[in-house]
């Protein structure tokens, strides 16, 4: 279930809060979500990491613009269908305050009425992201969905028809109000049987009810659990109402959802620096409460991490000291950074000018030829405008090594956490 949805500008700025029990919990994220955001791992594309997931909740964002449209749902729920939700807002919420979002600080308290919007919204959907756990689901539009569901639900005020649900002709789950083994049980039934009109008992129901699953050609099936006992005639008459619904309902257009895929740990990028907000001891005692239940060798693992932390300290670096699992030493980075005790930031190197101080400094430190080579290939991108990552994608250099170099250089190298404007080399 959807807990919170904020809307923030890029730059952090905060323009709309909604929570359905009065909890605040974004707000703490929101500062970790803006660190973090830009520091996933580049084989996972920031367009396409939708999602952020923690011990019991996750964040699913969408971004239209400037704007960054956040809910806080539970960690079992389905990611895609909150994104279609946060699609939907986002539209709204653009074309509802265009005006107001031209201006360069607009007046939060002008989006106040957008709850109303959020709160139709989220009952156009109510059921859908529940269904999408499990199942393959069709997402109609609201007012098909809304007329599918009023007439189901007046088919079961009769007290022959318990429950029902609608599977169309691909296998996916319109709308449902069986219990999860019903429904379970009912998608391997459905392909059993070839007849348009079928009552079928099962272990699972209640002892004088059946399934009654009735085919719509060229749109799918309606299932009921129903009691037994009557004719066919009179079943067809109960449901009657719903199956024509059904006939008249156009599903071709709608989207569709395969089951969630569990999704993947955070992972940020190797060559971006994690940065203390705090002192060393306060995120150590932090640390130890947030983990208190992990076993001895998480525990020595994270100290190890906090212990590492220091100036331009890589993510990979962390990882090497942590020497824990890469989704566990992930996780530390990804509760450290939620709960404000550190912060991810690129690091831009700035090497200084290519003169004879600079050629008589390499002679020095007895710079190894390979590593000239490199010195060679990344100077000029090495002005403070770039990040490590995108030196090595406009070098070809891996960050690995262009980090390696650049510590042999030593204090010839300077590092700027903000990029800096500068003149090509």
């Amino acid at each position: 279930m959807v807990k919170e949805i904020i809307i923030l500008r890029e730059t952090g700025i905060l323009l709309f809060h909604y929570s359905v029990s009065g909890t605040r919990r974004l707000d703490e994220l929101v500062a970790a979500f803006l660190s973090a955001v830009g520091s996933f791992a580049k084989e996972v594309s920031q367009d396409k990491i939708m999602v952020m997931s923690f011990a019991k909740d996750k964040l699913v964002w969408e971004k239209q613009g400037d704007l960054y449209f956040i809910a806080l749902v539970s960690q079992e729920d389905s990611g895609e269908i909150h994104r279609v939700i946060l699609q939907d807002l986002a539209q709204q919420f653009v074309s509802k305050y265009y005006g107001d979002l031209m201006k360069e600080l607009p007046d939060s308290k002008r989006f106040r009425p957008f709850a109303d919007v959020v709160e139709m919204t989220l009952q156009k959907f109510n059921g859908i992201p529940g269904l999408a756990r499990r199942y393959k689901t069709v997402l109609l539009p609201a007012p098909d969905l809304n007329r599918l569901k009023r007439v189901l639900h007046e088919m079961e005020v009769n007290r022959d028809i318990h429950r029902g649900a609608l599977i169309i002709s691909d296998g996916y789950v319109a709308t449902s109000n069986l219990r999860a083994y019903e429904l379970e049980a009912v998608l391997d039934l459905i392909h059993t049987t070839d007849e348009e009109i079928a009552m079928l008992e099962h272990s699972s129901l209640d002892r004088n009810t059946a399934f009654l699953l009735t085919r719509v050609p060229d749109k799918g099936t309606c299932v009921f659990v129903v009691n037994t006992g009557m004719s066919e005639q009179t079943y067809l008459e109960l449901i009657s109402p719903f199956v024509t619904l059904v006939r008249h309902t156009d599903f071709a257009g709608a989207k569709r959802f395969e089951p969630d895929k569990t999704e993947g740990p955070i992972s940020f990028y190797n060559y971006d620096s994690i940065e203390p907000i705090t002192d060393l001891e306060s995120i150590i005692q932090e640390a130890q409460i947030l983990f208190a239940s992990e076993t001895d060798t998480f525990r020595t693992g994270l100290l190890r991490m906090i212990n590492r932390l220091g100036k331009e300290t890589t993510v990979a670096e962390l990882h090497e000291a942590g020497g824990l699992p890469r989704e566990q030493g992930d996780e530390i980075l990804a509760q450290l950074i939620a709960r404000g005790l550190v912060r991810v930031t690129k690091i831009f190197p700035i090497i200084g000018e290519r003169d004879e101080r600079f050629i008589a400094y390499l002679e020095v430190i007895g710079i190894k030829k390979r590593d000239f080579a490199v010195v060679e290939s990344i100077w000029k991108h090495c002005n403070g405008a770039y990040s490590l990552r995108e030196i090595s994608e406009r070098t070809n250099v891996p960050a690995s090594r262009i980090l390696e170099v650049l510590r042999a250089l030593g204090n010839y190298v300077t590092w700027s956490k903000e990029r800096v404007i500068a003149d090509v080399r």
